[in-house]
């Protein structure tokens, strides 16, 4: 019996308590925008009906609820609000909201500058100084549970729309403002779902600029990303931790993210692990593990924000680097005609951010061709590339390289700067390399400066000027046998020249000077010095059209290198595409050689 009048007295209690809220619907919308407004420091506005139930648990539905700052810097606004009330507060005659549900809440946050008011039980405490009794209190306060359903989001500046999440389905768990704090949820960013996953330790001390563990999670059919490290909120956000992230394309990412890509780039599949140290200003990344298309990478980047310009920099060193692979989406140099590319040079966003590289490689390969110990540097200002390799060993020789482009103000185009100096390099493996067959064999030194300019490859190299220098010490010319030439020709002169194009021509030096304008290298010091011969070279190269003329007179030399004018000598020139030039003799030079056919060369005599 004692039980049951026990039972009562708590119905009856229950019932006392809660009928104030059941007969008024004005108090029960007042109490709950009081304490909504406590909590979160925002005008609430009911303008629905508003029900009180008590089972399956006791809750509160309220319809159409405005939520706005006073400032009008954060609106929202909902169809239906339904709060899960705490049980022992509801016994005392209180409603004490333990869990929030927001059906289809539309946000609206207006970035135009206008500073949000320092309002609600999270202001208070993140206003309050560490180690305070207003500090304590202030984490007393109670939050509860938050959830969106089909929710969206709206960025506004200028009373313009620059950002939008859709379908947003999310939950915030944090019951006090010192408690531990939990945000899970999905939303779809312009067009892709994603999720996310977020976990502070103590908020309260964040918020005061002290350090608070972090975990973050974000899931999406372009990127995977995790944080976890310490963080601190207040006006200067910061992170420090390790950060994960990896996706199949890097390229969609980028432009997911609306960012720019001013260099040719493939940017496919990668993957990053570094130590992190982020803040308002930027990003910097250390102890760097990249994986970007097949190469990979390690060292250190940063990202800043905090200039004109975004700023990319850092140092990355890898084993391995494929050239080919890196820059697969570049314009092709030459195309399928044969003749330099004619479209248009498609150079965007150069000036969108600035590029700091320094990048270093034990071994890097384009296509067959290879290089080692590489160090070079990349770098973007203003518009303007630079491209500099400071030190390769290929081919058994060294070579240093660098590229400057810029675009043209005036007319559009692209103007180009290029210096090559190479030492000691064997061409004839390069070639093999390069091209599959080689014309030359010997360690060379290479000296090429070029500038021109132009909206297309084609245009560039029909504006190139410049110079170019190459010498050999020991070396060999293949497909052409000199010294069994000038050995056949005072006796079989015509068959020498009809079978010039074979053998090997070994040297002892060789040098050529070219100099270039308006698109054409002109050869005047061309000189190839053997055993008993030397011979000359002249001639022209229509760059633009990679065609070749050149004309070479060999001549008997004795053994101080000098020509012996009584002796056999004969003429060739080198003409045609620069992938397939042939050699053909000069015909007159081996007539003359020939007693029968000297006549046909002879003079008329007057009539």
């Amino acid at each position: 019996m004692a039980r049951i009048v026990g039972l009562i007295l708590v119905v009856v209690g229950l019932g006392a308590a809660i009928a104030p809220w059941t007969v008024s619907r004005t108090a029960l919308r007042e109490e709950i925008a009081a304490q909504l407004r406590s909590s979160s420091g925002l005008y609430v506005f009911v303008e629905g009906p508003s029900t009180f139930a008590l089972l399956p648990s006791p809750h509160v539905r309220l319809g159409r609820v405005n939520f706005v700052e006073p400032q009008a810097a954060l609106v929202i606004k909902t169809e239906n609000l339904t709060g899960q009330l705490r049980w022992l507060p509801l016994l005392t005659g209180r409603l004490e909201l333990q869990r929030a549900e927001l059906l289809r809440p539309q946000l609206t946050i207006d970035i135009d500058g206008k500073p949000m008011t320092k309002a609600g039980a999270v202001v208070r405490a993140a206003d309050a100084k560490p180690a305070t009794p207003e500090a304590v209190k202030a984490d007393r306060a109670r939050l509860g549970v938050v959830s969106f359903v089909d929710g969206s989001a709206t960025l506004r500046r200028g009373g313009v729309e620059v950002e939008t999440l859709d379908h947003i389905d999310a939950t915030l768990d944090w019951p006090t403002v010192s408690s531990p704090a939990a945000l899970d949820g999905a939303a779809t960013w312009r067009g892709r779902r994603g999720t996310i996953a977020l976990w502070i330790a103590r908020p309260s001390e964040a918020l005061r600029g002290e350090a608070s563990r972090l975990t973050l999670q974000l899931k999406s059919p372009v990127l995977t990303l995790s944080a976890n490290g310490e963080a601190l909120a207040g006006s200067r956000p910061h992170f420090t931790g390790r950060l994960v992230a990896s996706t199949e394309q890097l390229r969609d990412v980028v432009q997911l993210l609306r960012g720019a890509i001013p260099l040719p780039v493939t940017l496919g599949p990668a993957s990053l692990d570094a130590t992190a140290d982020a803040g308002h200003n930027g990003l910097d990344l250390a102890k760097v593990q990249l994986k970007l298309d097949n190469s990979n990478y390690e060292g250190s980047l940063s990202w800043r924000v905090d200039d004109v310009r975004p700023q990319l920099s850092g140092t990355l060193a890898t084993s391995a680097l494929d050239l080919r692979d890196l820059v697969r989406n570049l314009q092709p140099l030459v195309g399928r005609d044969g003749h330099f590319n004619r479209e248009t040079i498609a150079w965007r966003d150069q000036s969108a951010l600035d590029i700091d590289l320094r990048l270093s490689a034990s071994r890097a390969t384009y296509d067959r061709m290879l290089m080692r110990d590489v160090a070079g540097a990349l770098l973007l200002r203003a518009g303007r590339l630079e491209a500099s390799l400071a030190d390769a060993s290929m081919y058994k020789g060294t070579v240093k390289a660098r590229l400057v482009m810029s675009p043209v103000e005036a007319g559009g185009g692209v103007e180009m700067k290029s210096v090559v100096e190479a030492r000691g390099v064997d061409i004839g493996a390069l070639g093999w390399d390069k091209f599959g067959a080689t014309k030359l064999a010997g360690a060379a030194n290479v000296n090429l400066t070029l500038e021109g300019a132009g909206s297309s490859a084609d245009q560039i190299a029909r504006s190139l000027k410049g110079r170019g220098d190459i010498d050999f010490g020991k070396g060999e010319i293949v497909g052409l046998d000199v010294a069994r030439t000038l050995r056949r020709i005072e006796k079989r002169p015509l068959a020498s020249g009809l079978d010039i194009n074979s053998g090997r021509t070994p040297f002892a030096s060789a040098r050529m000077t070219a100099e270039i304008a308006n698109g054409v290298a002109t050869v005047s010091d061309g000189l190839v010095q053997g055993e008993g011969f030397t011979m000359s070279l002249s001639g022209a190269s229509q760059i633009a059209d990679r065609q070749i003329a050149l004309h070479a007179s060999v001549a008997s030399a004795d053994t101080k290198g000098d020509t012996r004018p009584d002796a056999p000598a004969f003429a060739f020139d080198v003409v045609g595409q620069w992938d397939n030039a042939a050699l053909v003799p000069d015909a007159p030079s081996f007539i003359r050689r020939s007693g029968a056919a000297r006549p046909l060369l002879a003079p008329r005599k007057a009539d």
